[in-house]
């Protein structure tokens, strides 16, 4: 199941600039990645100003494998998400670079990276297509 607060285009960009932030971070708080920080007040703002809650059934299209340290989940396009197994650490890598990173995620969490990860692989596989 992914949960997210949907919110308009001009409340992402008073979210961004009310709490000095990147959309990146505002996307992150919005999908209950963030826990800590300003997550939270970032996500009660939204709901207080016509942000909603969206739950939806969601299926990722990767393969996961488990390594001592690791979760890998692996996606078509050369998009991985990381999981630490030790922390609460995730990274999601494109062509084996670190492109975004984040600390204390949830299980809820996870699942919405999952979904972003998806995301980042379908744009990935378009560009390829479009190229050939």
């Amino acid at each position: 199941m992914r949960t997210y607060i949907k919110v308009s285009d001009h409340l992402r960009r008073d979210l961004i600039s009310r709490f000095k932030v990147t959309r990146a971070s505002v996307w992150a708080a919005l999908n209950y990645i963030t826990r800590g920080g300003r997550g939270p007040a970032i996500r009660q703002y939204a709901l207080d100003h016509g942000g909603a809650i969206v739950e939806e059934d969601f299926i990722p299209n990767c393969r996961t494998e488990h390594t001592g340290d690791e979760m890998i989940q692996t996606f078509p396009g050369g998009i991985q998400v990381r999981i630490s197994k030790v922390g609460s650490e995730a990274k999601i890598l494109k062509n084996g670079k670190v492109t975004e990173r984040y600390d204390a995620v949830t299980l809820q969490g996870w699942s919405n990276l999952l979904s972003r990860a998806q995301d980042l692989s379908a744009r990935q596989v378009a560009k390829s297509i479009a190229r050939h």
